[in-house]
């Protein structure tokens, strides 16, 4: 239990998340991502579809067509009393008046003053002040308690996000008023009176809940007061709109006041009562802001809303719940690039990914709710550069690896070779049967019970065996490589070989292609590999005498083959022995599998025969430099491509003629198109020179077909 433990917790995955995710916490912690944050969040507010006008609501706009007309740039107390009448008269159930009347503007001050004191309906604005700006005091008479704040939340760059409600008032101010003017319209006109409990401000039956300096994408913000998410309506048809003129021209439909909030202000951008909103992010013109009787209009429709059930508000997750969000995506992030290493299949699989993180985020949005996604963005890029940047280097390590054990098991196949010469040996192989018999009534390696004996060879036998050490017995192959001396040195020296080609076969056998090494040993002066056991039937029965394959089937064959020895000769490893008995269909999924890596076989003598595997490969499919006993990596391209050839044809590799140019000649012997018959020839070529010099390069020639 504790191996396993600790087998996870040193998992390359798990690790790269763990530090990506404690990076990205970290950036959030210290605000780094928040701009990133916000800009999401304005994008997501531009694309979700805009409401219709609130139709609880009018706004009457002083434009700058009524300061034209009018000759006023602030409307005089005779113009707003004129206003304020009719609204009245037409039963506006609120009024909001956005004009700040702490100093008069002249005609008429004296009347609007007397007009506010006696109306219950007008609900007039002070301003709170900072260190920065002095408070501004309700209009002359109007205790600060009966007015409503208008001071506007900014963020950092400068947009407005947040609906500020309720502040702790300052006794000593000259606007002590404790609610903004959003909230006291707005609870004027619902009529009831907000019970504040240890949950929130409970309005009716709706909680409202304060933001937190870290909530959504924010950190470390100025959280003073009751402050919510401001949920806007839309972009510019909050509610309905008349100017001044039209009020003061009877140009308008009685019906848009009637048991309506009116809120009355400046919509003329030269009032510079004009502010950033997210629908203002990265335009270059003022379409995208709004004038302050505008966003106080979008802050009472979203109590409204909320008081309603008509649309919720904006919801966060704890700081647990983002940062698991955050390491979720950490570990997809790392996962994937562990388990695709394939650049371009890495590449649109981590823009899938993290377009399902966008989506997903943009739907949480749509339902009102507020979720990172910059961090697990980030998290999920960091910890997939890591991955990238570990397997780049693990790699890196094997090939290298595999680079001096390639060049020490062509020594070590020399030296053998030279003392095979120098003795004259040849070794007489017991039949087959008989080792079998022998090996029946006992286990190899206390481990492997041998049940059947599945070929022979010059280098030994292949067995089918059950691994009695793990649960359910399952099926192995195991091969006993038999050497061909048993003196001492011989021994020593293809012990050495056999080492080095086990190590050799365990990297590659990490392929999902290619037959897993299980365990490798010696008994006896006898050495067995245990391979993982392929269930299926090789390709040799697939190309019985007569069947052919047609040209579709070829390439489908040839690309699956071509992406493991893409990754067999990454790490500089030749196959030598490539032919129709070495490739299996494996039984589950009809995948193309190779097997039987064979440079041990060389530590027995060579037997030139026909159609035998010898150390230099097989008669029909090895190329001529692999028989001169210089191999490349574009030797197995021959060998696969002679397969193909086969395949096509139906005529077995060996019975096929060159023509006096060394050109093979097998077109009239099958059908198929000019540009397949081009790459195989190209393959297939006498000399190494003139082949395809990768197996990518075959791949990307088929890949155009």
């Amino acid at each position: 239990m504790l191996n396993r433990l600790q087998n996870i917790l040193t998992n390359p995955v798990v690790v790269a998340s763990v530090i990506a995710g404690i990076l990205v916490v970290g950036f959030q912690r210290l605000g780094v991502l928040e701009p990133i944050e916000l800009k999401a969040f304005d994008h997501m507010v531009q694309r979700r579809s805009a409401l219709n006008p609130d139709p609880r609501l009018l706004i009457v706009a002083f434009t700058e067509n009524d300061i034209q007309k009018l000759k006023q740039s602030s409307p005089n107390g005779n113009v707003l009393d004129t206003v304020l009448s009719k609204l009245e008269r037409y039963q506006a159930k609120v009024i909001g008046l956005d004009f700040f009347r702490d100093v008069p503007v002249e005609p008429g001050h004296q009347k609007l003053l007397t007009r506010l004191k006696q109306s219950s309906r007008i609900v007039t604005i002070c301003k709170l002040g900072s260190v920065r700006e002095p408070a501004v005091p309700p209009p002359s008479g109007i205790e600060s308690e009966a007015a409503g704040f208008a001071d506007i939340i900014e963020d950092r760059d400068g947009a407005i996000r947040r609906n500020l409600l309720v502040v702790t008032p300052d006794p000593k101010s000259t606007c002590a008023t404790p609610a903004s003017l959003g909230l006291v319209v707005a609870l004027q006109y619902l009529n009831i009176e907000p019970q504040f409990t240890p949950k929130g401000m409970e309005l009716g039956k709706t909680v409202f809940q304060p933001i937190q300096a870290d909530s959504g994408g924010y950190q470390n913000i100025d959280a003073q007061g009751f402050q919510i998410l401001l949920n806007y309506r839309s972009e510019s048809n909050v509610a309905q709109q008349v100017s001044f003129t039209d009020i003061l021209s009877d140009r308008f439909n009685p019906s848009w006041v009637k048991n309506r909030i009116v809120l009355i202000g400046s919509t003329a951008l030269s009032s510079q009562d004009v502010r950033d909103t997210p629908y203002s992010d990265g335009k270059q013109d003022n379409s995208g802001k709004m004038p302050g009787i505008v966003i106080h209009a979008n802050k009472v429709s979203q109590i409204l809303d909320a008081v309603s059930n008509k649309r919720p508000l904006f919801w966060f997750w704890s700081e647990s719940e983002e940062i698991l969000w955050t390491w979720i995506w950490t570990l997809v992030g790392g996962v994937l690039a562990w388990r695709i290493q394939h650049p371009l299949r890495l590449g649109l699989l981590t823009c899938t990914a993290l377009g399902i993180l966008l989506l997903s985020c943009f739907v949480i949005f749509i339902h009102a709710g507020w979720v990172p996604l910059a961090p697990p963005a980030l998290g999920f890029l960091i910890a997939e550069a890591g991955i990238v940047t570990y397997t780049a280097f693990h790699n890196k390590q094997h090939k290298e690896k595999i680079a001096l054990q390639i060049q020490e098991q062509k020594e070590t196949i020399s030296l053998l070779q030279a003392l095979l010469r120098e003795s004259g040996s040849r070794t007489t192989q017991a039949p087959t049967v008989i080792y079998y018999e022998s090996l029946q009534n006992k286990l190899l390696n206390n481990r492997y019970k041998i049940a059947q004996v599945l070929g022979a060879g010059g280098f030994g036998y292949t067995y089918l065996a059950e691994d009695t050490h793990r649960p359910g017995n399952p099926t192995c192959v195991v091969k006993h490589l038999k050497p061909a001396r048993n003196d001492d040195v011989f021994l020593e020296i293809s012990r050495r070989l056999f080492k080095t080609e086990a190590e050799i076969l365990e990297v590659l056998g990490k392929h999902d292609r290619i037959p897993q090494l299980m365990a490798y040993f010696e008994e006896n002066q006898q050495f067995y590999l245990v391979q993982e056991y392929i269930e299926g039937h090789s390709l040799q029965e697939e190309l019985t005498s007569g069947k052919c394959f047609d040209s579709a089937q070829a390439i489908n064959f040839l690309k699956e083959t071509l992406q493991v020895l893409i990754f067999v000769h990454a790490h500089g490893v030749i196959h030598r022995d490539i032919k129709p008995s070495n490739l299996m269909r494996r039984r589950k999924d009809e995948r193309i599998i190779l097997i039987d890596f064979g440079a041990v076989k060389q530590i027995q003598p060579q037997e030139p025969q026909e159609n035998f595997t010898v150390a230099v490969g097989t008669v029909g499919y090895a190329p001529p430099e692999q028989f001169m006993g210089q191999p490349r990596l574009n030797s197995d391209i021959y060998a696969l491509g002679m397969i193909a050839i086969q395949a096509l044809t139906g005529t077995p590799a060996k019975h096929l003629e060159r023509d006096s140019t060394t050109a093979l000649v097998w077109r009239h012997l099958a059908q198929t198109t000019e540009e397949l018959a081009a790459i195989l020839d190209k393959m297939v070529s006498f000399d190494f020179h003139k082949r395809q010099q990768s197996a990518e390069e075959v791949l990307y020639s088929l890949q155009k077909l």
